[in-house]
């Protein structure tokens, strides 16, 4: 049947808009890299503005530089073809190895702490207000005291990255230790299991779950605390390289380590989530 030339079928079939021709992956990338080209050639043409970068500390080149100055500072990083004579490469690994090192051993004892507590109640009560006591206090401050007992080196990055890491894995590994059901555990004790049985086959899997759902944050924070600690101490990582960076006053330079760190922590991120999905990928 037709109505007005048209079909009924036709009539009751909405008009397709761009958005749904356009699979929402290309679509988002294509969004995303928009929004990347507009912020790059708005802080690469703005400041050359006279009137703006006068007006507006906040884009004067002095403070900020530009994109092509930092892509060039970047490339000699990569390649050691600039000033300093220096390469990524030897800095990037010792802020990678206490990064991945320390973050690895954190969520380990996180996770064994947390695993020993929630199987026991009154151990619980006991020390977890001084492990949240612990937690509260600031990492920044401590720091200087890893560096003063185990000097300038990649050891005390490793322990301030621990000492962030641990209470990440110790609360999310607790907290999936207590969530296992009270009438299951109940039940595998009159099957006749005791508490290293209900510890090993009831709360490990869960307390393992969550440790692995902490992993990307935690490689987050540990990079953090990493170059935080490379910053405060000199040890010879990335860190120290933003701070002579920063103190020569080379700001290019300075944006091009921001940028290099900041691709670091995306591809340790991107693995992070990759390991936790094939981990625990029933959760998925």
């Amino acid at each position: 049947m037709r109505t007005g030339g048209q079909s009924l079928g036709q009539l009751s079939r909405p008009d397709r808009g761009v958005g749904d021709a356009i699979p929402w992956p290309v679509l988002r990338f294509a969004l995303q890299l928009l929004l990347a080209t507009v912020v790059l050639l708005g802080w690469e043409y703005l400041p050359r503005i006279e009137v703006i970068s006068s007006n507006i500390r906040f884009l004067d080149p002095f403070f900020i530089s530009s994109p092509s100055a930092i892509s060039r500072s970047l490339i000699g990083l990569l390649t050691g073809d600039n000033d300093n004579k220096i390469t990524l490469w030897p800095y990037l690994w010792v802020t990678l190895s206490a990064t991945i090192l320390g973050s690895s051993i954190g969520l380990a004892l996180g996770a064994l702490c947390g695993l020993i507590f929630s199987n026991n109640q009154k151990l619980s009560e006991v020390v977890r207000p001084f492990l949240i006591l612990a937690n509260s206090v600031p990492r920044v401050a401590i720091i200087p005291i890893f560096v003063v007992m185990l000097g300038p080196t990649v050891a005390a990055s490793v322990v301030s990255v621990i000492a962030v890491v641990f209470f990440l894995g110790f609360f999310n590994a607790f907290e999936g230790g207590i969530s296992i059901k009270e009438s299951l555990v109940e039940n595998a004790k009159l099957l006749g299991a005791g508490p290293i049985d209900i510890m090993r086959s009831i709360r490990l899997p869960m307390v393992l779950t969550w440790t692995f759902a902490a992993v990307p944050n935690a490689i987050s924070f540990g990079l953090i605390v990493a170059v935080t600690t490379e910053l405060l101490a000199g040890i010879p990582g990335i860190g120290s390289l933003i701070l002579t960076a920063t103190a020569n006053i080379q700001v290019a330079l300075t944006f091009a380590l921001i940028v290099a760190l900041s691709v670091v922590g995306l591809v340790l991120y991107w693995g992070a989530v990759a390991l936790k999905s094939r981990l625990i990928h029933w959760k998925n």
